[in-house]
């Protein structure tokens, strides 16, 4: 009896027991028959939750059938995968939707089996069913956004890929397919196995893909050469990233691809212009260093030498002048073809500016190896050259320096080649001179005149001597030429051929131009003081002073200070500073006669003569060259000169003065001849201010036509 009891409440304690689990379960625990309605015969408290339905109205078909609850687009659908299910034997799983009592849809998943008769007969069915709406949302949510993300993959302009990191493709869209020249992707992934080394133009750059995305994750604007399928090589970016799984191990990398050919082919155009001469096409002067530098590193790996020769064309400013820029700049692309054709492959050309050139010479095993190669570029220029109706014979100054003999600095090497190229010039240009440790000297020597010049003015260095110019008639003086010196502290006197074109260069002419002017209007004065007599100066004005400076102004203002009869200042100026700017000549040349001064043409007859603008400019005075004197005595054909020059003079009503009369023979000649002045050490050399107050104590020379003042 006792145990009867405890038999009983155990029983009914196990199934309280297992009612809490099932009314506890997520969904809802089901027996239903096996019939067309599926007849509920028991369902757990999960059922209101999940169908809206309370468990009684379920029960029995009561209020409702579960059949009639399945949608009714899916009841032949999941009785079918029963049926199957029983008819194997199985379990059945399926995913349906049902209607809840509110008439929303929900998505539901079904796991359960058969319940048996003893003939083997199905009658019922057992199990559960759960709500899996929130699952189906998010699966249709992904599917929505993978069918957005395989459109835009199927779609994109832009080539889309996945890679294993070893350098495999995974996937890759139609875009990338195209970019890469192949008809589909599936070609693209079946033959592309080893990035590295069948995409890249540069096998190195997959390894940097890969480092690049192990230090950072991903790349950004990651640029390369690319091969295409048929052998030509494009430009892409990529902006690609590591897909990992939760360990942190990369799975695969994805990214985009961009065609930037264009761009980068415009990128190369902007930076050749930048590096290219407009006019010539060969490098201009800012590829110079970067081209040098690149030669000297391959010359220091090889041992082997570099030529750098600096080329100037001689008296191209003229042609330039006279026929115009036009003329000018075809001379330069013709000059510039010739240079080209002398040349081998493996020189490189240079437009430093202007009229000058750079040659860079590499791969010499010597110096002397430069010497063929600069006769061949010389050779070139010197054939005739026709531009329009004219024919011209050019020929051209090139300085040489050597790397690394010279220097190995490339700043240096230019400084080197270009002082070369000065001193070939000052040899009377056509000419190639090669850099040496006496160049260097003298540039030496040039730097340290150029900086003294910046303080000799400020210490009262330079000075002014008079030679006199003597009448040839009467041996009277007939004026004085101021002649500049500069007495240097540690150097001693220096002649102006020393720094007058130093002077002319760095721009110290213009000052020093008016100090003479200044100092010889001061001269006049002192001797009108001390000897009574107002006697001419003349002082030498150079081409650049002429052409670029306010000589006008200057002349105008000193004249003025220093209160000086403007008649008596004759200003000097070689022949040839017309032919730099002729208009800017005549220009200054009258407004200079405006103002009373007298004009001189110096070194007369060694520039371009010319009958016309002799009589037709306002000069006063022609003084021959001495080079026409100097060997007087062994040279007719000097002697024929002169009396060309002194008759030429005569014609136009001009006073001819001669200079560097030396001998006694000399000065009967041009006397005969009819010459009006001479001038020269016959006669006095050029005299210091002391040496000239002793000249007039113990000479007293008479002077020629001048008005004496009483003193």
């Amino acid at each position: 009896m006792q145990n009867d009891i405890m038999e009983s409440l155990l029983t009914a304690q196990q199934q309280r027991l297992l009612d809490t689990l099932l009314d506890n379960l997520d969904g809802m625990i089901y027996r239903c028959l096996y019939d067309s309605n599926w007849t509920m015969i028991y369902v757990s408290k999960g059922c209101e939750t999940l169908t809206g339905y309370p468990a009684h109205e379920l029960l029995l078909n009561k209020s409702t059938s579960y059949e009639t609850m399945t949608h009714p687009d899916d009841r032949d659908k999941a009785r079918a995968v029963i049926d199957a299910a029983i008819q194997k034997g199985e379990r059945f799983e399926l995913e349906y939707r049902i209607v809840r009592a509110n008439g929303d849809i929900t998505w539901v998943a079904e796991r359960g089996s058969a319940v048996f008769d003893n003939n083997g007969q199905p009658v019922a069915l057992e199990g559960i069913i759960q709500d899996i709406s929130g699952r189906k949302r998010i699966e249709d949510e992904l599917f929505s956004t993978e069918q957005k993300y395989r459109s835009m993959f199927e779609n994109s302009t832009l080539g889309m890929f996945q890679t294993t990191e070893s350098g495999t493709y995974l996937n890759a869209n139609p875009a990338l397919a195209k970019l890469y020249g192949y008809v589909s992707p599936e070609a693209l992934i079946g033959d592309l196995n080893n990035i590295s080394t069948q995409l890249y133009v540069a096998e190195s750059r997959r390894g940097e893909f890969t480092d690049a995305i192990r230090a950072q994750g991903r790349v950004h604007n990651f640029e390369s050469e690319v091969y295409r399928l048929n052998g030509e090589t494009i430009w892409i970016s990529e902006n690609a990233h590591a897909v990992c799984d939760p360990q942190g191990e990369i799975l695969y990398y994805e990214g985009t691809v961009e065609d930037i050919t264009d761009r980068k082919n415009h990128e190369l155009q902007i930076r050749q212009l930048a590096v290219t001469d407009n006019l010539t096409g060969l490098l201009n002067r800012h590829a110079f260093s970067g081209k040098l530098a690149s030669l000297i590193a391959e010359a220091d790996k090889t041992q082997n030498k570099i030529a750098i020769a600096f080329i100037d064309l001689d008296h191209f400013k003229l042609i330039n002048d006279t026929l115009g820029h036009r003329a000018g700049d075809k001379l330069l692309e013709n000059v510039a073809q010739r240079l080209i054709q002398s040349t081998r492959p493996t020189d490189a050309i240079v437009r430093f500016g202007g009229d000058e050139f750079v040659m860079l010479y590499p791969r010499l095993r010597v110096a002397e190896d430069a010497e063929p190669l600069l006769a061949r570029v010389m050779e070139a220029i010197s054939q005739p050259i026709a531009i329009g109706d004219y024919v011209f014979n050019m020929t051209c100054s090139v300085g040489v320096s050597i790397y690394p003999d010279h220097a190995k600095e490339i700043d240096t090497l230019l400084s080197c080649a270009d002082s070369a190229l000065y001193s070939a010039k000052n040899a009377g240009k056509n000419k190639v001179q090669m850099f040496s440790g006496a160049l260097a000297q003298q540039l030496g020597e040039r730097n340290e005149i150029e900086y003294g010049l910046g303080h000799a003015m400020q210490r009262q260095e330079l000075m002014l001597y008079y030679q006199p110019q003597i009448n040839m008639q009467h041996g009277n003086i007939s004026a004085l030429e101021a002649l500049i010196r500069w007495q240097h502290p540690e150097r001693g006197l220096i002649p102006p051929d020393q720094f007058i074109p130093v002077a002319e260069e760095t721009g110290h002419i213009f000052a020093i131009g008016e100090w003479v002017l200044q100092t010889a209007c001061q001269k006049i004065k002192s001797m009108q003081t001390e000897w009574g007599y107002m006697v001419p100066i003349a002082v030498n004005v150079s081409p650049i002073q002429f052409l670029r400076g306010n000589l006008v102004e200057t002349v105008q203002r000193v004249l003025r200070q220093e209160r000086v009869p403007p008649h008596l200042i004759t200003l000097e100026v070689t022949e040839n500073a017309r032919f730099k700017d002729e208009a800017m000549f005549t220009r200054t040349l009258e407004q200079l006669k405006r103002l009373g001064v007298c004009i001189a043409i110096d070194d007369f007859g060694i520039g371009y003569s010319n009958m016309a603008y002799l009589k037709n400019y306002p000069i006063d005075e022609l003084k021959i060259d001495k080079a026409f004197v100097q060997d007087l005595e062994q040279s007719v054909t000097n002697g024929n000169i002169l009396l060309a020059l002194i008759n030429l003079g005569k014609s136009l009503h001009k006073s001819v003065t001669a200079e560097g009369i030396e001998t006694e023979y000399q000065h009967r000649f041009l006397l005969h001849s009819g010459c009006d002045v001479g001038q020269g050490y016959y006669y006095s050399r050029p005299l210091s201010d002391e040496a000239l107050a002793q000249f007039m104590r113990e000479q007293q020379p008479k002077f020629d036509h001048f008005q004496q003042v009483a003193r």
